[in-house]
């Protein structure tokens, strides 16, 4: 099993790696961002470039995967997003979502000294210090109260500051939309993180967690993800006569955004 997942792994790397095809098909579009934001104004007011060259050779198949999730969404995660946030009170939302915050620190800061960036390294590490402690195990932002800033990284940031592309544009089952090169990082991320398949083997055993707190963890970072942009895709469906082409044109401006600080 090990085997494979580390066949897998290195299958991703290779993909992510190779050189991008010299043609790439061009779209100039405003478009909203589809992530986390600060609020929803900020989502419907950021702008992409003027002129961005979208390379999406899948695109076909990308659409198909595009509609399952879609229709995932509208008939199964979307009511119990919005039950979540009817049921649990927002400031106990927000304290899971700080708890959440917190477990992926350690990699955030990580990345952030791969790229040689040890400012933000040790500002995220300190975060992650003293809202593990002060905090009560990351459930209260302690660090960010106290003023204590930085930007979160990721393994497909650390490729693309080195000057890798972003690669073919995809879309992922459940997860959404990424690339060759951010879906390789997202799963190098995994590999190493103690939550995740713990590769480097911290805490000297292979299963830091077992499989069912780590699909619980899993479970409810995607409630919590999906309760966040509620009103920002109920919006998107609306108002977006391609919501497809909006999201692909706003994760890939908002990926360039991130690897350029």
């Amino acid at each position: 099993m090990h085997r494979s997942i580390k066949k897998f792994i290195l299958a991703a790397f290779i993909f992510a790696l190779m050189p991008s095809p010299a043609f790439a098909k061009k779209e100039t579009q405003s478009a909203m961002l589809y992530q986390k934001f600060e609020s929803e104004e900020e989502f419907e007011t950021y702008e992409t470039a003027d002129t961005k060259e979208i390379y999406d050779p899948y695109e076909k198949f990308n659409r198909k995967i595009y509609a399952f999730n879609d229709t995932f969404d509208r008939y199964f995660l979307e009511h119990i997003a919005k039950a979540y946030r009817k049921g649990v009170p927002q400031i106990a939302r927000k304290t899971i979502r700080n708890f959440l915050t917190n477990l992926s620190l350690p990699i955030s800061a990580m990345n952030s000294f791969l790229q040689g960036n040890a400012n933000n390294g040790l500002a995220t590490f300190s975060n992650f210090l003293i809202n593990s402690t002060v905090g009560i195990g990351g459930l209260f932002d302690i660090a960010g109260e106290k003023g204590i800033r930085y930007r979160a990284e990721d393994f497909g940031q650390t490729l693309g500051h080195y000057g890798k592309d972003s690669g073919a544009y995809l879309v992922i089952p459940i997860l959404g939309p990424s690339s060759t090169r951010d879906f390789s990082g997202w799963i190098a991320d995994k590999a190493v993180n103690p939550l995740g398949l713990n590769e480097l083997k911290i805490g000297g055993k292979k299963d830091l967690i077992n499989s069912d707190l780590r699909v619980t963890l899993l479970v409810t970072s995607g409630i919590d993800t999906r309760e966040s942009l509620i009103d920002i895709i109920d919006d998107l469906r609306q108002d977006s006569f391609d919501p497809y082409a909006t999201i692909r044109s706003a994760y890939l401006q908002k990926r360039l955004t991130e690897i350029k600080n």
